[in-house]
């Protein structure tokens, strides 16, 4: 979805919410630790080698997570980690085997000890937004 539209999508999802309900959202994280020490070149490469391309690229825009505060006015915002690596990373870092295994259940583990950690510096977080029930006071 466009960049310049996801605002108003969220907002459309917030109208047509019960008060009270949440609104569950996996997003990406553009600020993830494996951005910061991997060029995209290289990823991209990697990518080709990996996954047979058989459609034209897809736009993909994933705004920081700071920018879903800009509806706590509606909502509460809660950032929750869903997936610490994309699919190509967890290829690449994680064998299939017995000790990957064990490397996952390590890491959802650390996932759930460090929430924040992990939110703020890996690939996809869970966002849930609450619509707040305006009539309380």
């Amino acid at each position: 979805m466009d960049k310049d539209k996801q605002a108003e999508a969220v907002r459309k999802l917030i109208k047509v919410t019960k008060p009270g309900k949440p609104i569950i959202i996996v997003y990406s994280n553009p600020n993830t630790f494996t951005s910061l020490i991997t060029p995209w070149k290289l990823i991209r490469i990697i990518k080709s080698l990996i996954v047979k391309r058989t459609e034209q690229s897809v736009y993909f825009f994933a705004h920081p997570n700071k920018w879903w505060h800009q509806f706590s006015d509606e909502v509460e915002v809660k950032l929750y980690p869903w997936r610490s690596f994309s699919s190509l990373f967890q290829k690449i870092l994680i064998p299939d085997s017995l000790m990957g295994k064990s490397l996952l259940k390590k890491l959802y583990v650390w996932e759930e000890k460090y929430p924040k950690f992990f939110v703020n510096n890996f690939q996809y977080p869970m966002i849930v937004l609450t619509k707040k029930d305006h009539l309380k006071v």
